[in-house]
């Protein structure tokens, strides 16, 4: 059975991707499936940036405004859409075209993760009576026992991350470590493409962005999503763009400071997905003035077969 070929177009926020995605959907034949893990939240339009119905010029799009921001939405939530999503496509002639910057939601389509389906509420429970009896340091000894490899990517306050991982080795006799060895997916054929501007210029176009947001509204967005019962503990909220906004509305911060502390998280997260797509030693990368030669070179990875 032929493999599925799907293009993956990834890269900081800020850096283009979007529109590099409806161009190369239309030069290919291909249809959209967002891989942001906040464009999926309905009512978050101006922080994440949301590509706009415009701006899709007529390319289908997939999840995107798919889940309440009330609604806790995992990895695994997004990859078994997501691989449902892949097949529908391909299944019609068309190429699935991924686009986004969540890098988690990106690997969990190249290297399926083995644990991420398996869950205990029994043994969810257990551990966190443990938790509220001994507390967290108590929890974080016996993680650096059994998985310090994992352990080190844990702050011993993330109680969240701290109770999944023992979970995971109660369930599975093993390590997440263990459980997460990266092994492709052997069912897709993957083309990897990062746009990656020169660092100057996409700080530039991130303070842009934030200007935009304010200036398009995003102080009455925020508002109105917790006059609708959004909580600032909301998986949503702890969005770069919104969790920001907590302090002005508890009267600690003017808005220009909000503003600030936008633009210097989005700078940071920008770098940090730059060094994840890194890992991707198949991955061709482009500056903001290749885009042609991008575009062509998924255009050629589209026609070419499978594995060539």
């Amino acid at each position: 059975m032929d493999k599925i070929k799907i293009v993956i177009i990834g890269g900081p926020t800020a850096g283009g991707k979007s529109e590099i995605a409806v161009r190369a959907a239309k030069l290919i034949g291909g249809e959209v499936i967002s891989c942001d893990s906040m464009q999926i939240y309905k009512g978050m339009d101006i922080g994440t940036a949301k590509i706009t119905t415009e701006e899709m010029q007529g390319v289908p799009h997939y999840m995107i405004d798919i889940a309440d921001p009330k609604q806790e939405f995992s990895v695994y939530n997004f990859s078994e859409m997501a691989e449902k999503i892949i097949k529908d496509v391909s299944s019609r002639g068309k190429i699935p075209v991924i686009v986004g910057g969540t890098g988690l939601y990106v690997e969990s389509l190249i290297y399926p993760l083995s644990f991420i389906a398996e869950k205990d509420d029994d043994v969810r429970a257990r551990l966190y009576d443990e938790y509220e009896r001994l507390g967290a340091d108590h929890l974080y000894e016996r993680l650096k026992q059994l998985d310090p490899d994992d352990a080190e990517k844990i702050h011993p306050n993330n109680v969240k991350r701290l109770l999944r991982a023992l979970e995971i080795y109660e369930i599975s006799g093993k390590t997440k470590t263990e459980c997460a060895e990266r092994v492709p997916n052997p069912a897709y054929d993957v083309g990897i493409f990062i746009i990656n501007p020169p660092r100057e210029e996409l700080y530039a176009k991130i303070d842009a962005r934030v200007e935009k947001m304010f200036s398009d509204g995003i102080t009455d967005e925020v508002a109105g999503l917790l006059k609708n019962g959004a909580d600032w503990n909301d998986q949503s909220m702890q969005a770069i763009g919104y969790k920001e906004f907590r302090p002005y509305f508890e009267n600690a911060v003017p808005l220009d400071g909000v503003k600030e502390a936008i633009k210097r998280n989005t700078r940071r997260y920008a770098k940090r997905q730059v060094t994840w797509f890194k890992r991707y030693s198949n991955a061709k990368w482009y500056g903001s003035s290749e885009k042609n030669k991008m575009l062509d070179d998924i255009k050629t990875f589209a026609e070419r077969k499978n594995d060539e």
